[in-house]
């Protein structure tokens, strides 16, 4: 049964509402700490489309970055992706109290001004300013609704 339970992935829920500290760190809440496993390391991605960030554990890039590499040898196209994608990213690092610091290019990308409300969305976390937060909520959506609310 331990296994079953260390085998497991993090599953976030929930979510918080923090303001930025002067040098633009927020708590990162203990419960999903203690989830985040054995280091203190998050990665924020920018989304491409939406103007919030998305925060993924160490364990959850080494599992994305395993289904990539399963998927064989990567193209000229697949490399530029991934330099895109990546060449806006930061690790996240949070100290003692919890704090994580966010980068001035990230806060801008999620055009967080003072607060921001961190989500968890199952296998990450999703980062939005307080203002456009509020214009992602709520959608209708039978796939989920089902997997949520349906039978067994």
């Amino acid at each position: 049964m331990m296994d079953l339970v260390q085998n497991m992935q993090a599953m976030f829920v929930g979510s918080f509402t923090h303001a930025l500290d002067a040098k633009h760190r927020i708590i990162f809440p203990s419960s999903w700490r203690n989830l985040a496993g054995e280091t203190n390391r998050l990665f924020a991605f920018p989304h491409p489309d939406d103007k919030c960030l998305y925060l993924y554990t160490e364990a959850e890039m080494a599992r994305r970055l395993s289904r990539l590499r399963s998927g064989g040898s990567l193209d000229k196209l697949d490399q530029q992706a991934i330099r895109s994608f990546t060449a806006g990213a930061e690790m996240l690092v949070w100290d003692a109290q919890g704090r994580i610091r966010i980068g001035e290019n990230l806060l801008a990308h999620a055009e967080v001004k003072e607060q921001v409300v961190l989500v968890g969305t199952l296998t990450r976390i999703e980062l939005w300013s307080v203002e456009n937060f509020d214009l992602a909520l709520p959608q209708d959506s039978p796939a989920v609704e089902e997997v949520f609310y349906g039978g067994y």
